[in-house]
């Protein structure tokens, strides 16, 4: 008797270690299921602060994948490490940031801020066949590049920039002033804004270059007033736009068109500029306006509340929305297409397919990247969104096209405030 009850006690005892053994089992396959993003970014050096409006924008993304608990893909929940990898805003530490990447596992990788850094990261993501979307850069560098593997939500710098020419020519303007910063992005605006202003005819008084890193823009503002043109074209950061309009404002010279491009809407230069101007314009690719669903956050109202979750006192801008967008396309990506984590090289190579010939409604609009070879690999979609603003009383207003404005562009430009 006290064998048949012994035998029965290790029989369940061995049945309860079988339970708890398959639970613990499937638990840990269940935590064994994690999606690894790697996020290659500015976090330190010159373009640190202005790289937070890319940050930003995934850091909200990853908010709402936190909060929905993960994302399933082919049935599956998975858990989503999102980890940033520094490049120290040098173009040349960007290749090193992808190897580190890489060599921790990541699945795939969310691109830079700048575009020199993307163009830095190149040779990296080539080397290992991994796909990077990059949710920033607009440089024509880097579509000029023909990666496989890179792939670029924001219109470029040889696009973008045509948006100003009807306005520029409606308004008879005949001299005008260049001033960029000596980077991939600002130097693939100036060349495009060089050659418009050439075409129309335009005499270009100044046309001067200035490092990345310059923190006082009175020297080089200083030689735009003496030459007195009409129209002043600022290509480069949010931070160097705040440094021109407040030299210029120092100077007591008021151009009768101002232009900055890109960064109109960030943060910094609503904060510091509107305040102190009436008139300068500049280009959007996104208005919070236009509801359009998201497969992560549903709809534009769902990221925008969001946002203010994470940043109650910013407002976000078309970079910020552009890089959670990027991040919500790659997921429904892999959703869409039952692309099971973790990723090696057959992976890679189907999404890098795939991102050429899906498109896919987010925050940002439609996403699909283009395979014609003079717009390699950028979301040409776009391109129905560009809006030019004004900043007026402070606040930013869609003065073009026609079909959309809210105001009548103020021009001449009123005097600073």
């Amino acid at each position: 008797m006290a064998s048949r009850t012994t035998l029965l006690v290790l029989a369940a005892v061995i049945i309860i270690v079988i339970i708890v053994g398959a639970v613990y089992f499937m638990r840990a396959q269940q935590e064994e299921r994690v999606l690894k993003i790697g996020a290659i970014m500015e976090l330190t050096g010159s373009l640190a602060r202005d790289a937070q409006v890319c940050k930003r924008g995934y850091d909200v993304w990853y908010k709402a994948i936190q909060d929905q608990g993960g994302v399933t893909i082919a049935g599956k929940k998975y858990r989503v490490e999102l980890k940033f990898y520094d490049t120290r805003s040098d173009p040349g530490q960007a290749a090193a940031a992808v190897d580190k990447a890489v060599s921790e596992g990541m699945d795939i990788l969310l691109g830079t801020y700048s575009s020199a850094n993307t163009l830095g990261a190149i040779p990296a993501v080539n080397k290992y066949g991994i796909p990077m979307f990059a949710g920033s850069p607009e440089s024509h560098l880097i579509p000029e590049q023909k990666s496989k593997y890179v792939f670029q939500t924001l219109l470029t710098t040889k696009e973008s920039p045509l948006a100003f020419k009807e306005i520029i020519a409606k308004h008879g303007i005949k001299t005008a002033a260049l001033v960029s910063a000596n980077d991939a992005f600002s130097q693939g605006l100036a060349s495009t804004f060089r050659g418009m202003l050439n075409e129309l005819g335009i005499n270009i008084l100044v046309d001067e270059k200035f490092p990345v890193e310059i923190t006082d823009l009175k020297p080089v503002m200083s030689k735009v007033a003496a030459a007195n043109p009409e129209l002043v074209i600022v290509a480069a950061h949010p931070t160097h736009h705040i440094l021109a309009a407040k030299a210029l404002k120092e100077l007591g010279f008021n151009p009768k068109m101002m232009i900055i491009h890109y960064g109109i809407d960030s943060p910094d230069v609503i904060e510091n500029v509107g305040p102190i101007d009436d008139g300068i314009l500049g280009l959007v690719m996104w208005r919070p306006t236009v509801n359009y669903k998201d497969p992560i956050f549903g709809d534009v109202n769902g990221f925008l509340q969001k946002w203010q979750e994470l940043f109650p006192d910013v407002e976000p801008d078309y970079t910020a929305a552009s890089c959670a967008a990027t991040a919500s396309y790659v997921v429904a990506l892999l959703q869409k297409y039952n692309i099971e984590p973790p990723l090696d090289k057959n992976e890679w190579e189907q999404i890098a397919s795939l991102a050429t010939k899906e498109k896919i409604e987010t925050i940002l609009g439609p996403i699909k990247y283009s395979d014609d070879p003079e717009h390699w690999h950028v979301n040409m979609e776009l391109v129905k969104s560009v809006l030019i603003v004004q900043f007026q009383n402070g606040k930013l207003v869609v003065v073009y096209p026609e079909n959309l404005k809210e105001a009548e562009m103020l021009f001449p430009k009123p005097e600073w405030k």
